[in-house]
C-alpha cells in the first residue's frame, strides 16, 4: 500500500506491506505507526463510499461501520484500489491509499513492515495542512513572528528526517 498525506508539499508518504486478513482496526493503527501519528485523535476510513470507524469511542457516528468487523481481504480492498483514510478530525489530516499489489507473503519476513517513504509526519495538533505550513515557515524564518513560540513548542523538528528502519520498529511494537 502507498500512503500519501494530503495537502502537503513536497509529499509525506509511505510505502507499507500487510497481511491479508487484519482487520481495518489493526490496518489503522499500522498507518499510524507508519506515519509517525500517536494515536491520540479519532481516525476513519472512506472505502467505496462506505464509512468504517471505531464504535468504542464516545464520538462514533451511527452511519459509521464498526473497523473491528471489516478484514482487510480481497473482496474489500482490490488491486490498484485507492481509499481515503483521516486522522484528527480537527487538523483534518487526510491520506490517499492505494493497494498497488497483493502477493503472496515471503516465509521469514515479518508484516507489517515499511518498505519505503520520505519525510517526517506533522507533529500532532498542528492546525492540519494549513497550521502545519505556517509551522514550517516559522521555524525557517528566525524575523517570523511565531518562530521563538513554535522552536519552544516543537522541539528539534526536522520536516525532511524519515528512517525506515525506525518506521519498522514502531511497526513491530506498535
Amino acid at each position: 500500500m502507498h500512503i500519501q498525506l494530503l495537502g502537503i508539499k513536497p509529499l509525506i508518504w509511505r510505502r507499507i506491506q500487510v497481511k491479508s486478513g487484519i482487520t481495518l482496526h489493526r490496518l489503522d493503527h499500522i498507518i499510524q505507526n507508519a506515519m509517525g501519528w500517536g494515536e491520540c485523535h479519532l481516525t476513519e476510513f472512506e472505502i467505496d463510499g462506505m464509512r468504517y470507524g471505531d464504535s468504542e469511542l464516545e464520538d462514533f457516528d451511527t452511519g459509521i461501520l464498526e473497523t473491528r468487523k471489516y478484514k482487510v481481504t480481497c473482496k474489500l480492498l482490490k488491486k490498484k484500489q485507492v481509499f481515503k483514510f483521516i486522522y484528527d478530525f480537527g487538523d483534518n489530516w487526510q491520506h490517499k491509499i492505494k493497494v498497488e499489489d497483493i502477493f503472496e507473503p515471503e516465509i521469514g519476513v515479518f508484516y507489517p513492515r515499511c518498505i519505503d517513504g520520505a519525510r517526517a509526519c506533522p507533529q500532532e495538533d498542528t492546525g492540519g495542512p494549513f497550521g502545519y505550513k505556517e509551522y514550517l515557515e516559522a521555524l525557517i524564518d528566525p524575523n517570523h513572528e511565531r518562530h521563538e513560540e513554535l522552536i519552544e513548542w516543537g522541539g528539534d523538528f526536522d520536516p525532511e528526517y524519515f528512517d525506515k528502519d525506525e518506521v519498522n520498529e514502531y511497526l513491530k511494537n506498535g
